[in-house]
């Protein structure tokens, strides 16, 4: 009976000081504030994926080891966050030379270096060839969706980029890191967004020289609605971080949010500030839109980025730390240097 308590005890001991099997840390995903990027550091590289904002249980994902020498762009967005890292030379196909703003890119285009596809709903896909192409980024929208199933058929690494449906403005810039990825610069994106969010965040903190909150309405008319952004949008997120009261602050929605042009008008009087009417001066608005002259807030400032709309298109993605500090001077009324917003003048 003894020998058997002995066994049943040494049985124990055994069974407790076995070490269980640790499961496999789960890598990091190096991405705060997207909700829709995911990058974590792999063998030899990175594995990204990409969540689909209208289908959230499909993702894209790839194994990235090599950078790609020859990216083709479809939107003035990816230009600018390639800019942002200094890596215009590895640009071979960009959607529209309208729609530049960089002038190194301009120039490479004019020699012939960089291809203008014209247009990215319709993909030249003898031209993505010819450049040597490979690796396509694309907004995730519109018809070029059966081109881009033919091109990943033929071998081309077809990504997309979802960054126009963040609701953080960091979240949109944050998206630098996947062309840090693509271009084989990554520490140099990570150090580009470290220090966009220290300027956004610094700028978010100072104080304000008036003590109201502003009432401010963005958008504009199209047809017969007002189209403004909704309160869950980037662009609202923007005008809270600098204390604005916006208009639209109930409208729930990520995207654009739609009133009728009767409701805006009898219901903006208290409206002080008027925001991207879509329009570079108050005539071009009349012109437009002739009623626009009995909106109450049409007398108000009035501030737009449509002087320079390829930089404000190109370049505000990956610099909301740049937005911010314009709506902080505008909020305040003293406006020293705006970086893409200028005013209406009367």
């Amino acid at each position: 009976m003894r020998s058997l308590w002995l066994l049943l005890l040494l049985v124990v001991w055994a069974c407790e000081s076995d070490p269980q099997p640790q499961r496999p840390k789960q890598a990091k995903n190096l991405c705060k504030y997207s909700e829709l990027l995911t990058i974590t550091p792999a063998k030899n590289g990175f594995l990204i994926q990409i969540k689909n904002p209208e289908q959230p249980k499909e993702k894209f994902s790839f194994q990235l080891e090599q950078p790609f020498m020859r990216i083709a762009v479809l939107s003035a967005t990816h230009v600018g966050m390639l800019s942002a890292l200094e890596q215009q030379h590895r640009l071979c196909a960009i959607p529209d030379k309208r729609y530049l703003h960089d002038p190194l890119i301009k120039k490479a285009v004019a020699q012939g270096k960089v291809a203008d596809l014209k247009s990215a709903q319709q993909l030249s896909i003898k031209k993505l060839l010819a450049r040597h192409t490979q690796a396509l980024v694309f907004s995730g929208f519109g018809p070029e969706q059966t081109q881009i199933k033919r091109l990943r058929s033929i071998g081309l690494t077809c990504i997309p980029n979802y960054e126009w449906r963040e609701t953080h403005p960091l979240a949109r810039a944050e998206w630098v890191l996947l062309f840090g990825a693509l271009t084989g610069q990554f520490e140099k994106a990570q150090q580009y967004f470290k220090q966009v969010c220290q300027n956004y965040k610094r700028i978010r903190t100072l104080p304000n020289l008036c003590n109201s909150n502003p009432i401010v309405i963005s958008g504009y008319v199209y047809g017969d609605q007002w189209v403004a952004p909704a309160a869950n949008s980037f662009e609202a997120r923007l005008y809270a971080d600098v204390d604005f009261a916006y208009y639209f602050n109930k409208r729930a929605g990520t995207g654009s949010c739609f009133s009728s042009i009767q409701s805006v008008l009898a219901k903006s009087t208290g409206v002080v500030l008027w925001l991207n009417p879509g329009q570079p001066t108050r005539a071009a608005l009349l012109q437009q839109y002739p009623k626009y002259k009995y909106f109450p807030f049409f007398k108000k400032r009035i501030f737009c980025y449509t002087h320079n709309t390829n930089f404000y298109w190109e370049c505000a993605a990956a610099h909301p730390d740049w937005v911010l500090s314009d709506l902080s001077q505008i909020r305040n009324g003293n406006v020293k240097k705006l970086h893409f917003y200028k005013e209406l003048r009367p």
